[in-house]
């Protein structure tokens, strides 16, 4: 005699309270059930982490990939001119990736606190980065004086360094 033969309500709140009893029992000791769900925590933690971490490699990759290109496009503007020799190339080269990196890294602590403590804009007023920024420039330039002859750094400061700054619309 199966449960389904019999209408009446005793019987059918039996049949269901051993449906919700046996799947109970079948949720409560199934191995495998909690493997499942710590395999899809580790899954969305994992994936989380990936997606969160993405972005932030593009940008270091874009930004490395930019000061590249700045300091090519400077070096390459100064050989245009000068007919630099290799190894005077390659010290100038040298001179503009450390800066460009130097003015990142000055951008980066302006844009994003270093922490949480507010060490961020709200802390830098603009005339202390425009310092820390100058102190760059006069430093390129100290190193680009001894690289270059007196000529070459007057035409370097009065033509090619404004040619550099020009903005693309």
């Amino acid at each position: 005699m199966t449960d389904f033969k019999h209408t009446n309500s005793s019987n059918l709140a039996a049949y269901s309270a051993r449906q919700v009893y046996k799947k109970a029992y079948t949720e409560a000791f199934n191995p495998l059930k909690s493997l499942r769900m710590k395999t899809k925590t580790a899954f969305v933690v994992l994936l989380s982490l990936l997606l969160g971490y993405a972005p932030l490699s593009a940008q270091n990759n874009a930004s490395n990939e930019d000061i590249k290109a700045k300091a090519s496009m400077a070096v390459d503007a100064l050989d245009e001119a000068f007919k630099l020799e290799k190894s005077k190339k390659q010290n100038i080269e040298e001179i503009f990736v450390e800066f460009y990196q130097d003015q990142q890294k000055l951008k980066n602590n302006i844009q994003r606190p270093a922490s949480g403590l507010a060490q961020g804009l709200s802390s830098q007023d603009f005339q202390s980065v425009r310092k820390r920024n100058d102190a760059l420039i006069s430093e390129r330039d100290n190193r680009l004086k001894k690289e270059l002859s007196e000529d070459q750094y007057k035409k370097w400061k009065g033509d090619i360094e404004p040619s550099l700054h020009k903005r693309k619309k």
